[in-house]
């Protein structure tokens, strides 16, 4: 598939009215991009935890947080959202998806470079994220812009599941 064209790629800031569309993209992401990386079970899981109202509005509403939605020909395709976490002169990328069918194009491309130039603005050196280790596309899609491998982690998130990960950084 060919790369987005900056004609036919707009990425804009996501407001309160735009969440329940980021909940609805993740929700048929997630469905058909983790199958095989996690059971069905922890996705709906973190489907109901990390896309309820409340956990996506912390990104529209806190200093140094974002969401920023992708659209190509008008429609929705992908977004990202990060925060600062209590690492000094750090911006966390929290979530960054496409749709799958639209992957190969530079959407993600673009997302990253639109949150790394919204983490320079607010201070930030440093843009981390974290990975699940078996995510062996996502991993080479990071690598590829610039994030190395910091750190292994296990976090137990509830509900009987962990998410086990990778945190990646890159300098800016």
């Amino acid at each position: 598939m060919p790369r987005a064209s900056p004609a036919d790629l707009e990425i804009t800031p996501g407001t309160d009215a735009d969440i329940p569309l980021v909940a609805r993209l993740a929700d048929a992401i997630w469905r058909e991009h983790y199958p095989g990386i996690l059971s069905a079970g922890q996705i709906d899981y973190m489907l109901a935890h990390g896309y309820a109202h409340e956990a996506l509005a912390k990104f529209v509403r806190e200093p140094g947080a974002g969401i920023a939605i992708a659209r190509a020909g008008g429609e929705a395709v992908g977004f990202a959202a990060w925060y600062r976490p209590d690492e000094p002169e750090t911006t966390k990328l929290d979530k960054l998806y496409v749709l799958p069918a639209r992957h190969g194009r530079g959407i993600g491309r673009a997302l990253i470079a639109h949150v790394e130039a919204a983490a320079r603005v607010d201070g930030a050196r440093t843009v981390i994220l974290n990975v699940n280790k078996g995510n062996a596309a996502s991993i080479a899609a990071y690598r590829a812009c610039g994030y190395a491998t910091r750190a292994a982690c296990v976090v137990d998130i509830g509900g009987g599941y962990v998410m086990d990960d990778y945190v990646m950084a890159k300098a800016l």
